[in-house]
């Protein structure tokens, strides 16, 4: 399955080293971001999957993956380093997250993807300022 590019604007590109050294790098409330699959199961997939939460813990309540896709030219098969595409239009989350709120179980997909799309989009944002 390939990802749909038809409503990206600007996103980010970046190879996988890049995205590892950034989401090692960031960390809010307690709460991180990891790879959560194996790169080289993008190859048939198309996708990486990010992790977001705490990544020790299996409750889902807890947890949220996202699907980030796998771009390149017909080569990228062949490459060790991975490039992936970050922005809005792209990610999809593998389940949403649950939250308890006055004793009962809810969702809320916004507010999941702002938790987990801003940090990295700053980061990333950050990153290539310090190049500049």
């Amino acid at each position: 399955m390939r990802a749909d590019f038809s409503e990206v604007g600007i996103g980010f590109v970046v190879n996988l080293q890049t995205l590892r050294e950034v989401l090692k790098e960031l960390s809010i409330d307690g709460r991180r971001w990891w790879i959560a699959s194996d790169p080289h199961d993008s190859e048939e997939t198309g996708f990486l999957t990010i992790g977001h939460g705490d990544p020790k813990c299996v409750d889902r309540l807890n947890t949220i993956y996202y699907r980030v896709p796998v771009v390149g030219d017909e080569n990228w098969k062949a490459r060790a380093e991975k490039l992936i595409l970050i922005d809005p239009s792209t990610l999809n989350a593998d389940d949403p997250g649950y939250y308890i709120e006055d004793g009962q179980v809810i969702q809320d997909p916004l507010e999941d993807f702002i938790s987990f799309y801003e940090p990295i989009e700053r980061a990333l944002m950050a990153r290539l300022q310090a190049r500049n």
